[in-house]
This record gives structure tokens, sequence and C-alpha cells, in this order.
């Protein structure tokens, strides 16, 4: 199956929601999981990597492909699925061909946003887009908005305000939040998955919530099986 995670917000978490979600997943020996890094930046096929491989880690346990190509992202998304059980892509914005075709191929489009106004019209063009891609390809492609970045301690007014809007929208979320942590944060500067930075509170309660999270896609990707 295939998760493409994309917004045309820059800093909203999409690298890191891909990378997170897939070590959950990629956690489960009997699950063949792969990233396919479609964002122009190559952010975990180049910068993330290169990091690993710097420091001598070995193979992450998920296939990293990159292909920020419009003429062949199809293909290489029809491959990834055939060879994995899982594929996520993480994508840069959502005009042009490449976001279209991610979105048209996806068994389910995650579309992070941190509460801000800003971020949350971001998601309102994602979600434009994805049902236009699936207008296009004769078929709705789910979709849900993942609320990134977080206080696990606090939650603001405005935080309400735009679940309520969310909510009052008729908009479909997850229902986890993928809270503001400092491993999210080392996972990309040290070349590491969750699993593999040093066990301490902050690290165990990341994981906690990236598989929270995880279970809640699995859920929903379940139910359309």
């Amino acid at each position: 199956m295939i998760v493409s995670i994309l917004s045309p917000k820059g800093g909203c978490g999409k690298s890191t929601s891909a990378l997170t979600l897939a070590s959950v997943f990629a956690n489960n020996p009997d699950l063949s999981v792969a990233i396919v890094d479609a964002d122009p930046r190559q952010s975990i096929a180049r910068v993330w990597l290169n990091k690993r491989n710097e420091d001598d880690l070995g193979d992450p346990p998920f296939t990293v492909l990159s292909d920020p190509s419009d003429d062949s992202i199809l293909d290489t998304l029809e491959a990834a699925s055939a060879a994995h059980d899982l594929t996520f892509v993480d994508l840069e914005g959502v005009a042009g061909l490449m976001a279209s075709y991610a979105a048209s191929a996806s068994d389910l489009c995650v579309i992070p946003m941190r509460p801000s106004a800003l971020d949350g019209d971001a998601a309102g063009s994602a979600l434009k887009m994805i049902r236009d891609a699936g207008r296009a390809a004769r078929r709705s492609v789910p979709a849900r908005i993942l609320i990134t970045q977080t206080d696990a301690a606090i939650v603001t007014t405005s935080h309400k305000e735009l679940l309520a809007e969310l909510d009052g929208a008729g908009v479909e979320r997850l229902q986890t939040e993928l809270m503001r942590r400092a491993p999210f944060e080392r996972v990309m500067a040290e070349g590491k998955t969750l699993f593999e930075l040093t066990s301490n509170k902050s690290v165990i309660s990341a994981i906690s919530n990236t598989a929270r999270l995880g279970q809640e896609l699995a859920d929903i990707l379940e139910a359309q099986e």
C-alpha cells in the first residue's frame, strides 16, 4: 500500500513524519517497508542517508528510493508497491504533476500541518489537489490531516479553535498528533531511526507517540482492504 505525505508548506514535518512512521512499521519483522523520496531537496535520500553513511550506521531497516522526477514517479511507485508491503512517499508541494501523480496512486494521503492559520491554508490547497487527482483517476483518494509539532503539556486556544474548525467543516483528521519532541529532530540530524537513538524518557515518549499514530494509520488502511 502507498501512503503519500504532502503539503505545500515547508517545515510542517513531512520528512520527519515519513522517517518516523517508516521506522515504526519496519520494526515489525513481518513487514517490508520503503520510503520514496520525491522531494527535490532529497532530505531523506541524500541528507539523512549521507549522514547515516558518514557515521557508518549500516543499512536502515527500510528501503530508501530516490525519484524526484515527474516522468518516472508512477513507475517507481508501482515497483515499490510490488516489492514492499508499505511505501511512504515524501513529497514537496502540491502544484504540478509530481504530487498529482503520487496522490492518484496512493491508498492514503497524509497532510501534516502545524496548528496555525498559514498551515491551515496550505492544507486546504493539498486537500483540493488530492480531490482533483482522485477525480482524474476516477476514484476517491482518502486523505487525513495530521497535526504536528504540538505541545504535549499545553493545548493553546488557537490549537483548540483549529481543531473545532476542521471538525466543523467535516475535514477528516488523524486523532493522534505528532508532538514536538527533541528525538524527532535528532532522527533527521543524526541519520538514525527512533529505535537507534540512545534510549531515555523523551525517546520512549517519541516512539510511543509514533506507534499510536502508526496504529491509527494501520486501522485506516486495513479498513480499505
